[in-house]
């Protein structure tokens, strides 16, 4: 009976013994063994490759640690071709080693030509251009009496020409009142001058005299310049040709 009583207890002293021991074993291999085998607990910083060409990119990211990861094409016309749009994951991010980083690259922006939009509405001008992967930048009122008010008169740039694509466009659009080109009034006489000054709905300025051989009166310079965008009221200044003097 003695005998059997102290196997017994050795026997219960070896399973506390053991128990303790067994979980300090499954704790060491969870937390240190296994980290040491597959990575766990090892991180890298991810880099900015954005703007990178697609390879200094990869080169950036295999000296971190990481991995390429799927590489995607997509329309830029900002970023050039073969160069990094976005990344995923973001710059900065802390991630475990040898994660895969995914990456956007430009193809360059398509180039597409201005539709000719001229005679719609503003709203199916809009349509139109966003079809064609354009957009409206802004609109301008544009002083044609002859034209419905509302009726697209032009864009800028103007239809036919070649832009990149998601280019913003400025629509000029007809108006009763608005903006126009300044017409050209050199070489005309004062009279002239002041009278298409005035049928424009524009103001005359000041007047100044400079000595010239031109016809007396005659119109040398004139701002705003012919060509620049006027509208209703402006004022324009006029320098007309006065005698020299000569005898």
């Amino acid at each position: 009976m003695k005998h059997a009583k102290q196997r017994r207890h050795r026997g219960i002293l070896a399973v506390l013994i053991a128990v303790p021991a067994l979980v300090l074993l499954v704790v060491i291999l969870n937390w240190v063994v296994m980290p040491l085998v597959v990575g766990r607990g090892r991180e890298a910083t991810v880099p900015n490759v954005v703007g990178m060409d697609r390879f200094a990119a990869e080169e950036s990211l295999l000296k971190a640690g990481l991995r390429l990861g799927e590489v995607r094409s997509m329309s830029s016309a900002t970023v050039p071709p073969d160069h990094v749009v976005t990344q995923h994951p973001d710059p900065g991010q802390r991630v475990k080693l040898g994660r895969q980083v995914h990456l956007d690259v430009s193809r360059g922006g398509s180039r597409l030509k201005v539709p000719h939009v001229e005679g719609l509405n503003l709203a199916r001008a809009t349509a139109l251009l966003s079809e064609s992967g354009l957009s409206v930048a802004g609109v301008e009122s544009l002083r044609t009496p002859s034209l419905p008010p509302g009726q697209i008169v032009a864009t800028r740039p103007p239809a036919g020409v070649e832009v990149d694509e998601g280019e913003r466009i400025f629509v000029q659009i007809a108006a009763r009142v608005g903006n126009f080109p300044m017409p050209n009034l050199v070489g005309m006489s004062l009279e002239t001058a002041q009278g298409i000054v005035a049928s424009q709905g524009l103001t005359l300025g000041e007047v100044k005299r400079a000595p010239s051989d031109e016809p007396t009166g005659n119109v040398l310079i004139q701002y705003p310049e012919e060509g620049m965008t006027v509208r209703d009221l402006d004022t324009v200044s006029l320098i007309v040709a006065a005698p020299t003097g000569k005898k």
